[in-house]
């Protein structure tokens, strides 16, 4: 539960309106209590410290710094002292209008402070007064998502402890991996709390070869019945990528785990010990089920997907990233995708199917989600060693009227976006980024953007 400390620096009326009650004593001017409960209402889950009676800004900034541990951020009516922002708590502030006079409230740029306005002389229309409760809210509930992951165990199962094998690539280590790997480890535990806990791959394999086999084919039953057709793989392929998502489960719970990522692909093809299935069906279930299971040992990407889950109810899609400037087309494939992309009880078709660097009928089974098109998504990927998120917006085509065959073509999901390509190429950054992005469906640009703000990220929005 994110705790937040809520100040109110005044009440009611400023000096020179308190004449206003004279002309219209019927208006009922808002409270801080009852602005309070309106917050409450709409924040489940958050806990609202402080009072309701006004405080000098002063003792507000003594009772912070006293409890400063222990507070996931804060809620400020009135105008936050540099005091108060230097500390570095996450920050909501609310201009009371009518309730004080403005100066010197701003927009507190380098801060990790977003702004809202709030009018103690209730709004003519009263749904706009209600919007301006559910924006506050919505930006109290940005607060605890960053909250939600403090404490956030991710097991990371990989032989080359603790990033993994594919990112970060050689380009963002810079020949210095010792380094690279400190800095996004102490950057992770600063700015968010959230643990990794790192496994070798034997432990998953030992698990997988000792699943139950009734167990195995009931969930390769079920992923079979369900899917709109199977292609290029069979029963026994699906059966043992059904072993290893029983491996991932179970390794999870003993490690109380919340999130895992392993590595896959060309990793799991030439382990050591023998090739292990593909994680492709096992991902897109864990996704499906609002579990983050990103491939590849990908943690940029694992922790942007957490926090989209957060903030949109989905897990995204994450996968490579390319572009067609040309058609003005951006595409993203991975094998492995949620069957509701919208993060609720929607469902697309998707067939099963083999990896496409594997032979038939081997390597396990992956999946071929048939994305909507027509639709907005959000395009998004933190970098947690340099601090920074980079977004775009677009729209969903279809990618099987651009190029015959697309199905077949690199990897088995894949999602075709019409943006703005040549903006994208100009602020392209591997280096930073690396080469994975996340698509979340709905325009959440504004949302991710207050997000990186609380989080003391910075924002490159690639398509400007």
């Amino acid at each position: 539960m994110a705790k937040i400390y809520t100040i109110f620096t005044s009440s009611g009326l400023q000096g020179e309106c308190r004449i206003f009650p004279l002309y219209h004593p019927e208006v009922e001017i808002v409270s801080n209590e009852r602005i309070l409960a309106g917050l409450k209402a709409r924040c489940e889950g958050v806990e609202f410290l402080g009072e309701t009676a006004p405080v000098r800004a002063g003792d507000a900034i003594a009772k912070v710094r006293e409890q400063r541990e222990n507070l996931d951020g804060v809620l400020f009516f009135g105008s936050p002292p540099d005091e108060l922002v230097s500390l570095g708590l996450p920050t909501v502030a609310v201009y009371p209008l009518w309730g004080q006079w403005m100066y010197p409230f701003h927009a507190y740029k380098g801060g990790r402070v977003l702004t809202s306005v709030l009018s103690v002389i209730p709004d003519r229309d009263e749904s706009l007064f209600s919007s301006r409760l559910d924006d506050i809210a919505e930006k109290v509930k940005l607060i605890d998502a960053i909250a939600r992951m403090k404490g956030l165990r991710v097991l990371v199962v990989t032989d080359r402890p603790v990033l993994g094998e594919y990112e970060p690539t050689g380009l963002q280590v810079g020949g210095d991996r010792k380094g690279y790997e400190e800095r996004y480890l102490r950057n992770l535990r600063e700015t968010l709390g959230t643990e990794l806990v790192a496994i070798p791959q034997r432990e998953i394999v030992d698990k997988m070869n000792r699943a139950e086999e009734e167990e195995a084919e009931k969930v390769a039953e079920r992923w079979i019945d369900e899917a709109a057709g199977m292609r290029g793989t069979n029963r026994e392929e699906v059966v043992k990528s059904a072993k290893l998502y029983l491996a991932m489960k179970e390794l999870m719970e003993e490690h109380n785990c919340q999130a895992i990522t392993t590595e896959g692909y060309t990793v799991f093809q030439y382990y050591r010990e023998g090739p292990i299935p593909s994680q492709g069906l096992p991902a897109s279930q864990f996704y499906t089920d609002g579990v983050v299971a990103t491939s590849e040992t990908l943690i940029d990407s694992l922790i942007t997907q957490q926090l989209g889950l957060f903030l949109t109810g989905s897990t995204g899609f994450n996968g490579d990233y390319l572009l067609d400037t040309f058609t003005e087309i951006a595409i993203i494939g991975h094998c492995e995708c949620p069957f509701n992309p919208w993060g609720d009880d929607r469902k697309v078709p998707y067939i099963i199917r083999n990896l496409p660097l594997l032979e038939e009928n081997k390597g396990g089974a992956c999946v071929q989600v048939n994305l909507p098109i027509g639709e907005t998504v959000t395009v998004a990927k933190i970098s947690v060693h340099d601090k920074k998120m980079t977004l775009f917006t677009g729209e969903t085509v279809s990618g099987e009227e651009l190029f015959p065959y697309w199905d077949d073509i690199l990897c088995r999901t894949k999602l075709a976006i019409r943006t703005d390509t040549n903006a994208l190429l100009r602020n392209l950054d591997w280096k930073t980024f690396g080469n994975h992005r996340v698509a979340f469906y709905g325009d959440h640009r504004e949302r991710f953007k207050d997000l990186a703000t609380l989080m003391g990220y910075e924002v490159v929005e690639d398509d400007r």
